[in-house]
């Protein structure tokens, strides 16, 4: 018996071969298309080596993330370089969390790739450039966590159950998973365009890791869109409420993530400072880290205006239960 994720992609390969008719309009009203992805995707490719050479080393006398992203000024039993430090290891498990949940949208998008193979010309050259500059981007990421690891000083753990994860998410309809790779690529850009880009405190090679980032993901958002668009039109009416719950509890266990990661900072932090935390003060640092990562990976995109709007064309309360949902993680 086929799942419900294999039912969804016979019925999107059957649409591109023509087996079934698909609505030749787009049901979320999207101003752009696969050529005009290609386009500026080439407009803004970056080299690796151009962005970060291996075994570059790192500054760690500044900041790596903004507050909004990694609030620590409420610590006020930690010392100014003990938050700075505390941020840095929210810098390290920021990047990781990234690199995390690339492991999924990777297979996803070749999924997608494969599911074009006789299709649209264009959409395949789209999607086979995401999955190359994903890759890109993960081993940029692993990159920096080496260069931190071997200049922090202490080692910081992170999530490292990625594979795990991934088929989890995937288990899940393609809509739904979907609807979560376009909240977190639409996320990513709103950190760096909100909160990383003007701030000149920050250390200028992590603002320049996450620029060259953001340059990629506003392409990747708008073929997370396209595709979207391309799902939600071959689904019965029924399958978008169903989309939308999936994609809810998928936030949820993703939550669960991040309480993980919240609580090995609170270790990590102790060995990097030299002394033990009281358990008063363990348990502000792990509640700053958890709302911090809550803001950044729930929040942010919860609220992302683009996102709220598409999410919305899906079902009829989906924007309401959005923003009901934000409220939490804020």
């Amino acid at each position: 018996m086929r799942s419900r994720a294999q039912t969804s992609w016979c019925l999107i390969e059957d649409a591109i071969s023509g087996a079934i008719e698909v609505e030749s309009t787009t049901m979320l009203e999207l101003g752009y298309d696969y050529a005009s992805c290609i386009k500026n995707s080439e407009k803004v490719s970056w080299r690796l080596d151009d962005v970060l050479p291996e075994g570059t080393p790192l500054d760690f006398g500044r900041p790596f993330l903004p507050e909004s992203l990694a609030p620590t000024k409420d610590l006020d039993f930690l010392s100014e370089e003990e938050r700075r430090k505390l941020n840095q290891i929210a810098g390290k498990a920021y990047l990781n969390l990234f690199a995390f949940v690339e492991e999924y949208i990777l297979a996803t998008m070749m999924q997608h790739a494969h599911a074009e193979m006789f299709g649209d010309p264009e959409a395949m050259r789209a999607l086979v450039r995401f999955v190359d500059e994903e890759l890109k981007h993960q081993q940029l990421f692993e990159r920096y966590k080496r260069s931190f690891d071997a200049g922090f000083g202490a080692p910081v753990p992170v999530l490292e159950s990625a594979v795990e994860v991934a088929n989890v998410i995937m288990s899940h309809s393609p809509m739904a998973v979907m609807l979560v790779t376009l909240h977190i690529e639409l996320m990513t850009q709103q950190h760096y365009v909100e909160g990383v880009k003007d701030d000149e405190g920050l250390d200028p090679l992590f603002k320049s890791l996450l620029k060259h980032h953001w340059l990629e993901e506003a392409q990747h958002a708008r073929i997370d869109a396209l595709e979207l668009d391309k799902l939600a039109r071959v689904a019965a009416s029924e399958a978008h409420g169903k989309a939308v719950d999936e994609y809810f509890g998928i936030l949820e266990a993703f939550d669960g993530l991040l309480a993980q990661q919240a609580d090995t900072d609170v270790g990590a932090l102790g060995a990097v400072v030299g002394r033990e935390l009281s358990d008063a003060e363990a348990a502000r640092v792990r509640a700053a880290q958890l709302a911090g990562y809550r803001r950044t990976f729930l929040h942010s995109g919860l609220t992302n205006k683009t996102f709220r709007g598409l999410i919305g064309r899906l079902a009829p309360d989906a924007e309401a239960r959005a923003g009901v949902r934000a409220e939490i993680y804020a």
